[in-house]
């Protein structure tokens, strides 16, 4: 029960995460060189092309979660705090929206009206 409590808490912070970052990318004040890291992450992880193949047990899957990670820590510390600060935030106040229990209760609360 504590390791799937840990496990939610690590979903969690890692959607929140994701989320920061794209509103980061949106940001018209983020710098260009964060926002080209960012669209070379995204490639990366859409890309059929790994280092190591992902047929591969174990190894396949763990190159690409290495790499993505490094980036995405290395994009949280080039971005400016203030602006991270902010994204986060947004990214913390509409994750509710994002859920499930989120999506159904606005759609029986739009059907009542």
């Amino acid at each position: 029960m504590i390791l799937r409590n840990k496990l939610k808490k690590i979903i969690k912070y890692i959607r929140i995460e994701l989320h920061a970052m794209a509103l980061a990318f949106t940001y018209p004040k983020t710098p260009w060189y964060v926002k080209l890291l960012l669209v070379l992450l995204f490639l990366y992880a859409a890309s059929p092309i790994d280092l190591i193949p992902d047929f591969i047990p174990v190894l396949g899957m763990i190159d690409d979660i290495a790499i993505i990670s490094l980036g995405l820590m290395i994009a949280s510390r080039l971005i400016p705090k203030h602006i991270l600060e902010e994204c986060r935030q947004k990214a913390k106040d509409v994750q509710g929206e994002f859920s499930i229990k989120g999506f159904y209760s606005k759609l029986f609360k739009n059907k009542k009206k």
